[in-house]
């Protein structure tokens, strides 16, 4: 069951699928390259195999050819068009985002455990902004940093140290953020959308 930009209009860029199908259901509509075909194989979850469906399906959905998804050096996924895309899924949903310029998303499910590793992600500053230490504030944070992880594009970075949450808003649905390595720095806007246990949030390069 495809979703598309039911929770902002603000959030065009942004495609979800809820994961109802059977895989068999979810490659009947397919036409598989021989490459999506190999990477298929090679996922042996019932649950990962899914989800690389799902993400097929939403690529089909946005008239998108299996093979028009890539990989640079880093791993990073990118279009053939010369978009940028990115790429998430969290047991029952997944979902790209698409732009021209640099974005990045990630969808994680509520759960309990997350606290127990917030240190490792979470500085004290970023603790004062959020204010109430919950499970869903915390995987706010994360999934924000997963984000800007993802259209920052380089590897080697502290989430504690070098993403940082400068601002929120007093609902934390919209985030500034700062990223570096080295030289390069740059800012970002998040959107953050939460949805029948699930976080969503999209970073967009600031212009």
């Amino acid at each position: 069951m495809p979703l598309f930009n039911k929770f902002n209009p603000r959030l065009s860029d942004l495609h979800l699928w809820e994961i109802t199908e059977s895989e068999e259901g979810l490659v009947s509509s397919l036409n598989l390259s021989a490459s999506s075909n190999s990477r298929l194989n090679k996922l042996k979850s019932i649950i990962q195999r899914k989800q690389f469906l799902g993400i097929q399906n939403l690529l089909k959905l946005l008239n998108f050819e299996t093979d028009d998804l890539l990989y640079d050096s880093y791993g990073k996924p990118k279009l053939l068009n010369g978009q940028c895309i990115s790429i998430s899924h969290s047991f029952d949903y997944c979902g790209i985002a698409v732009s021209e310029f640099k974005i990045g998303m990630d969808i994680e499910k509520l759960r309990p455990k997350i606290l127990n590793i917030s240190k490792k992600f979470v500085s004290n500053s970023e603790l004062k902004l959020i204010k109430e230490y919950s499970v869903r504030n915390i995987t706010k944070v994360w999934t924000i940093k997963e984000a800007v992880f993802k259209a920052f594009g380089y590897p080697g970075i502290d989430f504690k140290k070098n993403i940082i949450i400068e601002t929120l808003n007093k609902e934390f649905d919209k985030v500034r953020v700062k990223v570096f390595k080295n030289e390069i720095i740059e800012h970002y806007n998040i959107e953050i959308i939460d949805f029948s246990q699930y976080i969503c949030s999209v970073a967009k390069l600031e212009k």
